[in-house]
């Protein structure tokens, strides 16, 4: 039997917002909002100053998309600084952060997938080494 094809209009006005740790989620697609959907995406807002410090997904592939401001992004011990229209693309498990390198508000989109791996979580390795010493270290 063929596959059930499944579409959705995800609009602006309507997205659930999850305030977290100095950062906005504005959830597109997630598991609890669209079931059938097999990529996540959110629209990810960080003030200035704030970020998402270094964690990894152990079963979720996932792309960030600058949208707006700069990011200082990590991918393991490698930084960069993303402007608007740069991206990243991790593999499951790698260990990555984003901070926000600017005075404005930096927006991203992450795309996460296989909407399986949502159960493994997200896991904080912020305060193990090294990477809780990369941001101290003078670049």
């Amino acid at each position: 039997m063929p596959k059930k094809s499944f579409s959705k209009f995800v609009l602006g006005k309507d997205l659930p917002l999850e305030l977290v740790e100095g950062r906005g989620h504005h959830w597109h697609y997630r598991p609890e909002t669209t079931p059938e959907a097999d990529t996540l995406m959110v629209k990810v807002v960080v003030q200035a100053g704030e970020g998402h410090d270094f964690h990894r997904h152990p079963d979720m592939h996932e792309i960030l998309y600058v949208l707006k401001g700069t990011a200082e992004q990590w991918i393991e011990n490698e930084k960069k600084i993303l402007t608007v229209g740069d991206s990243i693309y991790l593999d499951p498990d790698v260990v990555h952060a984003t901070f926000n390198a600017g005075n404005d508000v930096l927006e991203f989109l992450a795309i996460l997938s296989p909407k399986a791996g949502w159960s493994g979580g997200t896991i904080d390795e912020s305060q193990n080494l090294p990477y809780k010493h990369y941001r101290s270290q003078k670049s």
